[in-house]
């Protein structure tokens, strides 16, 4: 409802200035269609003696019966009623006189005492983005709290995923030295899988692998009910009012660090609202020897998930890909994904290890995987033009080894060779390789020539060059010449 003051405004700008709707809602920041509604009034209601919620004095024995059959009707549902009965007010005017005469109803709490090693609780909370690899990665905190004495452990993860969770839950339990006999835990996917209404619960098979080699009972709070985990729910909020606000950090590692200095020197030695104790004293006191034995065997918190290699070479992962060598291009592969590596697998054979990116869209390389990719497909090129000269016939198989005795690089040869049959024809070069071979000249060099001397016309045949005897016998061998004799004196 508009003021007073504001009702003069619009009567003046309306009547003095002549404006229209549009613009005295613009000058007065009201919307058009209140102005509309508002500069028709020839008085402001107040002053007119008229009270809105008088309309309702004849209807509050209907609002009364109706709110005995159902307590819950909204006002909308009250409106739509008593319109039928003839009340001719708004539905605002219902809705602000339910809310003074229905009562609110407050849910009263239990408070929860635990024994000491009894059970700890776990939670998560956001608390803000990290740079890293030119992109912002999102931080949360995983924070574990014994029921007893409020002593506290907390890791910051770039992620909720089941290996940093596991990873958190182990450190916690190392950290406090011994395992209590439950773990209450949220609903996320990591520990529960399907909490329905009626308290059938499926927890995930991997978080009661890990309960069952620490040796604690799971046990999963009602949905949306935080208040049964609400020391977990206190400690997450006073670390991100403690903690959190206000901190800056230039990586991952450096707010870890931070965050366990925090909780050594300030939260675990700090004297708790609720014990009156600091945590650390009652942990030593009376919990500590209440807590059950730790494994000594760590848990293996990776995750493992299945993929499909790509053609490229690439396995996609959290939204990274990883390269693999080529032969297992497009072949199944399964992911050992651990809090800072990947392993890749093929039918139980690794066949690659990479450092996991926290980012999104980078890709992980093994430069040996691309150059192993080159060697093979420069092996198989050169298999693939051994097998097509060899293909030129039996000329051909004696020119090869021939060329192997006589040059290093006698790829050049053959690639200069087979380069002529796309010129000249198959049969050409089949011709000359023959002519070559029984000439016992060999090279790729006298092999074009007998190809171009082949195709001109010759008119005197007699001039042609004809090595009888064989290239070796061309090489003269020359006494070394007496230079003294230029010497001048």
């Amino acid at each position: 409802m508009l003021s007073y003051d504001q009702y003069v405004q619009i009567r003046y700008l309306a009547i003095s200035e002549g404006l229209n709707s549009l613009q005295i809602g613009e000058r007065l920041g009201i919307p058009e269609r209140t102005v509309r509604n508002w500069w028709r009034l020839e008085e402001y209601p107040e002053r007119s003696g008229i009270n809105v919620e008088q309309l309702l004095d004849e209807f509050t024995d209907n609002i009364v019966r109706m709110l005995d059959d159902c307590p819950k009707l909204t006002g909308t549902q009250v409106f739509q009623r008593l319109s039928k009965l003839g009340y001719q007010g708004s539905a605002s005017t219902i809705r602000r006189y339910l809310a003074r005469i229905r009562p609110r109803s407050i849910r009263a709490f239990l408070t929860l005492d635990f024994e000491p090693g009894e059970a700890m609780q776990v939670d998560f909370g956001y608390c803000g983005s990290l740079r890293y690899d030119n992109r912002n990665i999102r931080l949360c905190v995983c924070a574990v709290v014994l029921c007893h004495s409020r002593l506290l452990y907390a890791e910051i993860i770039p992620s909720e995923k089941m290996e940093y969770t596991f990873s958190c839950l182990q450190n916690a339990l190392r950290f406090f030295g011994g395992v209590p006999r439950k773990i209450i835990v949220d609903n996320f996917k990591g520990a529960v899988l399907h909490h329905g209404r009626h308290g059938d619960i499926r927890y995930n098979p991997r978080f009661l692998d890990f309960t069952s080699h620490y040796g604690m009972l799971p046990v999963a709070c009602n949905v949306k009910a935080p208040q049964e985990k609400g020391r977990i729910e206190n400690a997450i909020g006073y670390i991100k009012g403690n903690f959190i606000r206000g901190s800056r950090f230039s990586g991952l590692e450096e707010a870890q660090t931070s965050l366990r200095n925090w909780l050594d020197h300030i939260a675990n030695v700090r004297c708790h609202g609720t014990t009156r104790q600091r945590p650390v004293d009652m942990f030593e006191k009376t919990e500590k020897a209440a807590l059950l034995p730790l494994n000594v065997n760590s848990f293996d918190c990776a995750r493992v998930e299945s993929r499909t290699a790509d053609v490229r070479c690439r396995v996609h992962c959290d939204g990274n890909q990883y390269s693999i060598p080529e032969r297992y291009a497009g072949r199944p592969v399964r992911l050992k994904i651990t809090i800072d590596t990947v392993f890749i697998y093929h039918d139980d054979k690794l066949i690659a290890t990479h450092s996991r990116s926290y980012g999104k869209g980078a890709t992980v390389a093994d430069p040996r995987h691309s150059r192993l990719m080159l060697d093979e497909r420069k092996t198989a090129a050169a298999q693939n033009l051994k097998s097509d000269f060899l293909a030129l016939g039996s000329a051909a198989d004696t020119m090869l080894r021939a060329l192997e005795s006589r040059f290093e690089n006698l790829n050049i040869h053959m690639r200069k060779i087979m380069l002529l049959t796309e010129i000249y024809g198959t049969d050409a070069v089949k011709n000359a390789l023959t002519c070559a071979v029984e000439n016992q000249v060999y090279g790729s060099d006298y092999v074009e020539y007998l190809i171009r001397l082949k195709s001109r016309p010759v008119e005197n045949a007699m001039g042609l060059l004809h090595v009888s005897q064989g290239a070796d016998k061309l090489n003269i061998t020359l006494a070394q010449p007496d230079l003294n004799t230029y010497d001048v004196k």
